[in-house]
């Protein structure tokens, strides 16, 4: 959904409807400059939204800061006239003072809807076991609220995302809500959902990254979605969807506006956090992807606590997002240890894919297993087992006869 194409009152953050219809706000706003010098400026109910209003502020002397939100004393208002027929006119509205406008207050009013709403809604596409399909929706949903830079360097969160091309599918649809002005690389907040493999240059801003199976981009957390289907939906079911997303892209705006901050202890049980993370990677000898160490666990931390519309960074944001990434984590260090390239191993299907490793944990390659033997060791359903071995045949992993299999050594 475009940002320009948003109409409804649902559809509208609550800071950009309290800015816009409250006229408690009448005179706050978000800075944009008309002049160079910043003596003419505009404010806007927020970065995301033009004023409607037909006015402009003038500051005599010093000028608001752009970019910024303000509060400005308004001490004359004249209206200039546009056309001979003196019908289209804007007012100049002098200021004799401004001072910061702390947002923070609206960004975190009571939602429309509950964040483990939010996150319900990012389960839609998936097929799967209740556990992993919420997991990959949470994933999802912070990649969605990104994360405000940590010191000077840039923002947002990067997320290696393994699976095979149909889920990789699967997991850009919800993703849809972010919309196409901030797919822009030029957008203070930046969304990249590609397969390229490349980081993203960029000095300032947010920067959201999601790549397929990458090698080279550093991500601060993994997303295994190789163990998901896709979920069939009815049309109506499909409206009420897009209903929804507008919905949930106005949350999204509010959490962009809020920096939650940790406190003292909060930073503490961080910097432990971060610990506990880095020997959890490095024992895990090779890993698929290369893991953001020291700022997974902050990134992270601050989306949570966007998600949930907090001003702050609690003990329990910092416990369930270092859980999360280590149940993630683990599903992905599996990867690795299988004995096949990771492009080579998602050719095959999920349960063909599932048939083999399990069978190799077992018995191995170039080892003749009985049917029977083979079906006792995996856990998919007869005829999913035969689904498989398809696959396993014809990508030439495995040999068979009558009434046996064999295993072969994959392809290095």
């Amino acid at each position: 959904m475009a940002l320009d194409s948003r109409w409804i009152g649902a559809e509208l953050s609550v800071v950009e409807r309290a800015i816009a219809c409250d006229t408690e706000y009448e005179n706050v706003g978000y800075v944009q400059y008309d002049t160079r010098d910043g003596h003419y400026f505009f404010l806007h109910p927020s970065p995301f939204l033009p004023t409607a209003r037909k006015e402009i502020y003038y500051a005599p002397t010093s000028p608001p800061p752009e970019h910024e939100f303000v509060e400005v004393e308004v001490s004359e208002r004249t209206p200039v006239f546009l056309d001979r027929a003196c019908k289209d006119h804007l007012y100049v509205k002098t200021i004799s003072g401004w001072k910061p406008f702390d947002i923070t207050p609206l960004a975190t009013r009571r939602k429309d809807l509950d964040f483990m709403e939010i996150i319900d809604f990012f389960t839609y596409p998936y097929k799967g076991e209740a556990d992993i399909v919420q997991e990959i929706a949470t994933c999802s949903t912070l990649f969605a609220f990104s994360s405000p830079p940590i010191t000077g360097e840039t923002g947002g969160i990067k997320t290696a995302v393994f699976g095979k091309n149909y889920q990789w599918d699967l997991f850009q649809r919800p993703l849809k809500i972010i919309p196409p002005e901030f797919r822009r690389i030029r957008s203070e907040y930046y969304y990249s959902i590609s397969e390229t493999d490349r980081p993203v240059r960029k000095s300032r801003g947010e920067v959201n990254q999601a790549v397929l199976r990458p090698e080279k981009v550093v991500s601060d957390l993994p997303i295994v979605i190789d163990e998901v289907s896709r979920r069939r939906c009815s049309p109506g079911h499909r409206e009420n969807q897009g209903v929804e997303a507008g919905v949930i892209l106005a949350q999204v705006l509010d959490g962009l506006l809020l920096k939650p901050g940790a406190p003292e202890g909060i930073e503490k049980m961080m910097h432990e956090a971060i610990y506990s993370l880095r020997d959890e990677y490095f024992s895990a000898g090779q890993v698929p992807f290369n893991q953001n160490i020291g700022d997974a666990v902050p990134r992270l931390a601050s989306s949570y606590a966007r998600l949930q519309a907090s001003p702050d960074i609690r003990k329990e944001d910092v416990r369930y997002v270092v859980d999360m990434w280590s149940s993630m984590f683990q599903r992905a260090e599996k990867i690795s240890s299988y004995p096949m390239k990771t492009h080579h191993m998602y050719e095959l299907t999920g349960e063909g894919r599932r048939v083999y490793f399990e069978c190799y944990d077992v018995f191995g390659a170039d080892y003749t297993i009985p049917i029977v033997e083979a079906m006792d060791a995996v856990t998919v359903a007869p005829v999913d087992f035969e689904l498989a071995l398809d696959s396993l045949v014809e990508k030439g992993y495995c040999k068979r006869s009558r009434d046996a299999i064999m295993l072969l050594e994959p392809y290095r």
